[in-house]
């Protein structure tokens, strides 16, 4: 008997898999996931992509339920096993109040498939964080659970054992160090605040410094909230919503609109700040209509620089909306997608973008990159008008919010793309499920890796074994990488050093109405970073 064969024996009571009462495809899928989990247990890299597609998956609590039964997921997850006071452990700890209607594992299961639907459009990279985040919340419950003479059960202190066992879990899997600490972080406050009286100004201050004013990070941790909340019981989550309102009123009062440089969708529009008011939800709708007539959007055009010519190799396209109210940009694209405008916005303005670039006079370069929802483009993009576009101009159509299950899609949208003249690059990289291994069966063009990967990748060993294994991975496949978040100079003289040929931030210019001249103060810069460098 192996070291967890005990605890199955005692406390696990698997039901029987058999095809007279499971349709003989999940009987095969779950044995390839078991088989994965046992193939790659000593990959990092692969074990957390398979757990992962998991927790994406719409059957995740089946699939899961029936995976906790094998020995493979006690020997990656011990922590789920360790046996308390009471003869339980995550498994089967029972939660015996009138706030639970689950144990901790059906509880834990309810919350992940609950989460990833908070007040803002999200990505793969951060519904992975969320999804990892309700794995783990409540796993230090059995640990402290105690129970009074009166047959009271309390978890208190809970979270913060959660946090102390999800540290060492993290680590044996692969997350960057600022994926650990965002999980970390959202877990330990999960359970914090969640009477109306604790939503004081100053407790909400020292939460949204606790998640480095990051006004995403605060609507991740709303959504945490709400799933834990949702999992509980009716009474429990009736509550939560009057919270809630209180939450939604800070995230508005405290938060001033700002480009965040980690959200694609925020450095692709920007607004003006003529009014302190915010847009209101009734105007948001005359707003949205005028953005989609053209009448409130200006293109502005932030310039992609080859490190091997010292020139503008590119512009990448963007958009202000603009307004006489501040326009929070997340809300903006959620509205559009509630009354299901969004994949018509998404047309707008990728064929403005163009336009507006053939009709420039004066560029340094004849490249136009421009960033569309992978599922707009395929379900609203008028494709024969974009494909004209691409014979008169040189398109590099670069797709986020794309996943493997896109796989066949993606490929067929590539090829269509090829055919008429168009270019490919895949945004965000990292953030989605979609790997190397996937990529490598793609005809691609262009990498665009997640421009957190360059936040502080100077004093992070992870990160850059990351963008080693790509240049490795685009030298192989014959396709170019292309570094965006360069900010300063020593990030430039790095990324140079490594063999890194095209790359865009501030450091060299920032999204501007005009297009002017910059090719010599290219060659300053550029030359400013080699100096240092020798």
């Amino acid at each position: 008997m192996d070291e967890y064969g005990e605890i199955f024996e005692t406390y696990i009571e698997p039901e029987e898999i058999t095809n007279d009462i499971m349709d003989i495809k999940e009987v095969a899928k779950l044995n390839g996931i078991i088989s994965k989990l046992k193939m790659y247990n000593n990959n990092p890299v692969e074990l957390t992509k398979v757990y992962t597609n998991v927790l994406f998956d719409d059957n995740v609590s089946f699939i899961l339920t029936k995976i906790s039964q094998d020995q493979i997921f006690a020997s990656q997850f011990p922590e789920f096993y360790e046996v308390n006071a009471y003869g339980e452990n995550m498994i089967n700890c029972q939660q015996n109040s009138q706030f639970h209607k689950y144990g901790t594992f059906k509880h834990t299961l309810a919350t992940i498939e609950f989460v990833g639907n908070p007040q803002i459009p999200i990505g793969d990279w951060q519904k992975r964080i969320l999804k990892w985040t309700m794995l783990l919340h409540d796993i230090g419950k059995p640990y402290v659970k105690t129970i009074a003479e009166d047959g009271t059960e309390s978890f208190a202190g809970h979270d913060d054992k959660s946090v102390e066992l999800a540290g060492p879990i993290l680590d044996r899997f692969y997350f960057s160090e600022e994926e650990k600490r965002i999980i970390l972080t959202l877990i330990k406050y999960h359970d914090r605040f969640l009477n109306e009286g604790e939503i004081t100004n100053d407790n909400m201050k020292f939460l949204a410094s606790e998640l480095n004013n990051n006004k995403e990070l605060f609507y991740l941790l709303l959504d945490v909230k709400e799933a834990d909340a949702k999992a509980k019981c009716l009474d429990v989550y009736s509550k939560f919503k009057i919270v809630k309102n209180k939450y939604m009123e800070f995230i508005n009062n405290y938060f001033s609109f700002k480009q965040e440089k980690d959200v694609k969708v925020e450095e692709k529009d920007s607004v003006s700040n003529n009014n302190d008011d915010e847009v209101s939800l009734s105007e948001l709708e005359v707003l949205l209509d005028s953005v989609l007539s053209k009448k409130a959007i200006k293109t502005l055009y932030q310039p992609v620089i080859d490190l091997k010519t010292e020139s503008v190799w590119a512009y990448e396209v963007f958009t202000k909306i603009e307004s006489n109210k501040r326009v929070d940009i997340l809300r903006f694209f959620e509205y559009s997608k509630d009354v299901k405008k969004h994949d018509k916005l998404q047309q707008v303005l990728l064929i403005n973008g163009i336009e507006d670039f053939e009709s420039l006079t004066v560029k340094e370069a004849d490249k136009i990159i421009v960033n569309v929802d992978l599922y707009s483009y395929d379900r609203y993009i008028n494709k024969p008008r974009i494909y004209d576009m691409m014979k008169r101009n040189k398109v590099i159509i670069e797709f986020q919010n794309y996943e493997r299950k896109d796989f066949n899609k993606l490929q067929e949208t590539i090829d269509l793309i090829h055919k008429n003249s168009g270019l490919v690059a895949l945004d965000n990289f990292g953030r989605s499920t979609l790997g190397l291994d996937d990529v490598n069966m793609l005809n691609i063009d262009y990498i665009v890796p997640d421009v957190g990967m360059m936040r502080d990748i100077l004093d992070d060993d992870e990160k850059k074994k990351f963008l080693s294994d790509l240049l490795t991975f685009s030298t192989a496949k014959e396709c170019d990488l292309i570094i965006v978040g360069i900010e300063d100079k020593e990030t430039l003289e790095y990324v140079k050093k490594m063999g890194v040929r095209y790359v865009q931030g501030y450091y060299f210019a920032r999204p501007d109405f005009k297009v002017i001249s910059m090719n010599t103060m290219v060659k300053e810069k550029i030359k400013e970073a080699s100096e240092d460098e020798i």
